[in-house]
């Protein structure tokens, strides 16, 4: 039955975030370490953890919201520490769906929220970007769509809605496993407007002068460590990102208006033809090598 939480005492608990790297548990008290940080994804902090309560993390990390395109706005902490992904509220007829977490979301941010007409679905592409989906999740009660792979990254959380490799939570909105940088790793297409939300698939650095335009592309196992993917999880990449038509892509951090279906498979397609690897490679060379 959606909804039903047999076991919601566990979720009365405080939640916590590391400043290291922004992930959130339920605890008693201050967590004793943090899983993400422990793991080989990452690093662990360098002068001992840290962990913030909800209420210390909003009166260090102020709250910003931008509507990027029409129905679709981005929320993002600035300054913040640790890892620092967007979240996204994306607009439909049916709902509305939040894809990704910021750090934290202040108490405006969720009224803005609210006032775009609250939150029936929620998801996320991977346990990096989760942030604060356990502010989301206590405000507005969403049906919680997350893959079953990363199940465990999920303790914090009640995951009403576990999907094997493709789902679609609303009409138009389809999630995708890729796995690869996570099992569960996955990617949202909006086909209404032609965005993938790519999730960490997909690295991107932008152009100074135009922010929302892509100077190059990568892909990697682990961003922080510089550890590329395999051949096989690059062609599960490939096999995904054929499937639908996309213009724009975007990760928890950045915007690619200039970059979709053609550009990403480029890539794909030079990384399966050589040794893979996780350096960026500049956009104007991948489409020069496509002619």
């Amino acid at each position: 039955m959606p909804g039903y939480l047999p076991f919601a005492g566990a979720l009365k608990l405080p939640a916590y975030t590391c400043d290291n790297c922004g992930f959130w548990q339920r605890h008693f008290e201050a967590p004793p370490s943090c899983p993400m940080c422990l793991d080989a994804r990452h690093v662990v902090p360098q002068d001992g953890w840290r962990f913030r309560t909800a209420r210390e993390a909003q009166d260090a990390f102020p709250c910003h919201w931008q509507e990027l395109e029409p129905g679709v706005w981005r929320f993002w902490n600035e300054p913040v520490s640790g890892i620092g992904p967007s979240a996204y509220l994306i607009q439909t007829e049916t709902g509305n769906m939040g894809f990704e977490g910021c750090p934290v979301f202040s108490e405006a941010a969720l009224d803005q929220i609210e006032t775009l007409g609250g939150m029936q679905v929620l998801s996320a592409s991977h346990p990096h970007s989760y942030g604060a989906l356990v502010q989301l999740q206590d405000r507005f009660d969403p049906e919680l769509c997350l893959p079953a792979a990363d199940f465990t990254w999920s303790a914090a959380l009640q995951v009403s809605w576990p999907y094997d490799d493709v789902l679609e939570p609303l009409p138009g909105l389809e999630l995708h496993r890729t796995a690869g940088h996570f099992d569960g790793h996955a990617v949202l297409f909006d086909r209404a407007r032609k965005i993938c939300f790519c999730g960490d698939a997909l690295k991107f650095e932008l152009d100074p002068a135009d922010p929302r335009r892509a100077t190059t592309i990568s892909a990697h196992k682990a961003f922080v460590r510089g550890v590329p993917l395999t051949p096989k999880e690059l062609e599960r990449y490939r096999q995904v990102f054929a499937q639908f038509e996309f213009v724009q892509t975007w990760t928890p951090f950045e915007a690619a208006k200039n970059c979709g279906r053609r550009e990403v498979l480029a890539l794909l397609d030079a990384l399966l033809a050589s040794r893979p690897h996780a350096a960026p490679v500049p956009l104007d060379s991948l489409l020069a090598q496509g002619r």
